[in-house]
């Protein structure tokens, strides 16, 4: 697996790993190593409750209370993400550990995750793999069963990441793209030295100060022009493939250029273009990494000593100039000529080196643009339980700045709808059948809930619970809420009429309001916000969810007195269990208005 030792935390997170996929008769996959971790803290826990003193367990403490120390700052719910990832619900995690490597075999991709933790821990300076090296590759992976169980955490999910990152220092590896037509000139080398004549260096991580000359501005000028154009347009492929053509065209000794950009996950350069057409990418991967680790641009000569490579190559000169921004360099442009009498000048390199900067800032750019598109569909799914028109206005509150956590008080309107029989209805029924049937019926309802103005605050089970007028204040929040509850006993009704007429199981729903003053708002951390309502009125609306039969919406008195003259209703006694008898309203029609 892996030459390096494996700590007592790894050791045992790779058993239950093991266990799981015996379980599910599969090769141990990149899930089954993350369930694995995940599944490390119930086994102290159940270790702990017996009083065993199991050495491999205690000795795995130390790893497992870190993780969770990180987690929890970040709000990742270990609990829940071990659960999402455990496919067979007959699992036990504290069931006898296994060794897997008797009993399963290993997939390529759960191969690489260790390969991969193995090189973060040697890149860290560790002796040994440890268990948050093994969860950062794990997160690292972009397994698409891993991304489907952490679907609700993933902001959770990329902060421990970013953490553990930040917390397991290493030097900047660079590697070369995996491309069959980019040759690495120093893939052959001599066992003597190579002695290349550096003719002109430039610190390329300063400003360059230069002397006005027309040919050379109207050159750096035309190369600018570019970055602006494709910049605003943010297609980076066609830009740097541009940039290439232009390069070999303005700096007219350059016949072959190429531009390298690392990968901002895993710091592997990307070629991303080459010139001229139909060209072989040929370069020095020594000569690239140095401009990258120096931040600085030289030009080479041939010297008397050559590698066997720069024999091959014919290359009489070279320029390598790297892409700063923010101090960082993210890429580098090279360029080889051919012929001596025609080599590269320091007057090159200042062009080629100011066009760098040019180019390392658009490139920036686009990676800004790309995550703050992100961002903004993440907030946005992160959204979901709200209108169209009321997250409109959150979106431009979290554009301000102004959506932070806090809660405030004021009397809104408690929708609370539940699937009648619901325990019985599905009893016989099979899991996909079940979820299937909630999908139908909870898509239907709330759209009439968003159509009214209301916001989804969650769902439990078969029961949604809304509110109006909230977080959006709304004067009209009892009459949309009672709209909305028509509506939903309407969409129910159709959605009932198709399913029985495919001959599927259908329900009915009963529906309770209430009105009332209720605490509302974001709660939780900066980086985990969850929108809640807390109050009395929210035990009310279940009361009287409670009290209504199959097809029933009905409302209470504080409603009533402020839609009697929008609805039709009758006043019937609803028992419950703690309050006595309620006064509620059956809402039979709602009336036309005038």
């Amino acid at each position: 697996m892996t030459n390096l030792a494996l700590s007592p935390g790894v050791k045992l997170a790779w058993q239950l790993a093991g266990d799981l996929a015996v379980r599910e008769t599969s090769q141990i996959l990149p899930r089954h190593v993350l369930y694995g971790i995940c599944s490390l803290e119930k086994l102290l826990n159940g270790q702990e409750k017996e009083s065993n003193d199991d050495d491999a367990v205690l000795l795995a403490k130390p790893e497992v209370d870190r993780l969770n120390e990180i987690s929890g700052r970040h709000g990742l719910d270990v609990i829940l993400l071990r659960r999402a990832l455990r496919l067979s619900t007959n699992t036990v995690t504290n069931a006898p550990l296994i060794a897997p490597s008797q009993r399963v075999s290993r997939s390529p991709a759960a191969k690489q995750i260790f390969e991969a933790a193995a090189q973060i821990s040697v890149q860290s300076g560790l002796s040994q793999l440890d268990l948050s090296c093994l969860f950062r590759a794990a997160l690292q992976a972009r397994d698409p069963e891993i991304e489907n169980a952490a679907v609700h955490q993933k902001q959770a999910l990329l902060h421990v990441a970013r953490e553990l990152a930040a917390s397991q220092p290493q030097q900047p590896q660079f590697s070369i793209s995996l491309n069959s037509s980019l040759r690495d000139l120093d893939a052959v080398l001599s066992r003597e030295a190579s002695r290349l004549q550096i003719a002109e260096t430039l610190d390329a991580s300063v400003a360059i100060e230069t002397q006005p000359r027309p040919d050379a501005l109207e050159r750096l000028a035309a190369l600018s022009e570019l970055t602006w154009e494709y910049g605003t347009r943010s297609v980076l492929d066609a830009m740097l493939q541009k940039a290439v053509d232009m390069l070999l065209r303005i700096v007219g000794k350059g016949e072959r250029g190429v531009i390298l950009v690392r990968d901002s996950k895993d710091s592997q350069l990307l070629l991303k273009a080459c010139g001229p057409s139909g060209a072989v990418p040929m370069i020095s991967m020594t000569s690239a990494k140095r401009a990258i680790a120096d931040r600085k641009g030289f030009i080479w000569k041939r010297g008397e000593d050559l590698t066997l490579s720069q024999k091959e190559s014919n290359v009489e000169s070279g320029m390598y100039v790297p892409l700063v921004v923010n101090g960082q360099a993210i890429g580098v442009i090279c360029m080889d000529c051919f012929c001596l009498q025609q080599s590269f000048g320091r007057d090159d390199l200042l062009l080629v080196t100011s066009f760098a900067h040019q180019l390392a800032l658009a490139i920036a750019n686009h990676e800004l643009q790309l995550t703050l598109k992100q961002n903004a569909d993440v907030l946005e799914r992160l959204l979901t339980n709200f209108s169209p028109k009321v997250r409109t206005h959150l979106l431009q509150r979290a554009q301000m700045g102004r959506l932070r956590l806090g809660g405030e008080k004021s009397i809104v309107s408690v929708l609370c709808a539940d699937i009648r029989g619901f325990a019985r209805l599905t009893a016989e029924m099979p899991t996909d059948e079940v979820v299937t049937l909630l999908n139908e019926y909870f898509a239907a309802l709330t759209d009439c809930i968003f159509r009214h103005d209301g916001t989804v605050d969650k769902f439990v089970g078969d029961a949604i619970l809304a509110v109006f007028g909230s977080p959006e204040e709304d004067p009209q929040h009892c009459r949309k809420a009672v709209l909305a509850g028509m509506n939903m006993q309407a969409a129910a009704k159709e959605v009932s009429r198709l399913r029985a007429a495919r001959g599927e199981v259908s329900c009915e729903i009963g529906i309770g309001i209430h009105t009332g003053e209720v605490l509302h708002g974001f709660i939780g951390s900066p980086d985990r916000m969850e929108y809640t309502v807390i109050g009395d009125a929210v035990n009310r609306a279940s009361r009287y969810c409670d009290g209504a039969k199959g097809r029933e919406v009905l409302i209470s008195p504080e409603i009533h007195q402020r839609t009697w003259n929008a609805v039709e209703a009758q006043q019937i006694s609803i028992p419950t269990k703690h309050e006595g008898d309620l006064v509620a309203y059956r809402v039979d029609r709602v009336r036309e208005r005038s």
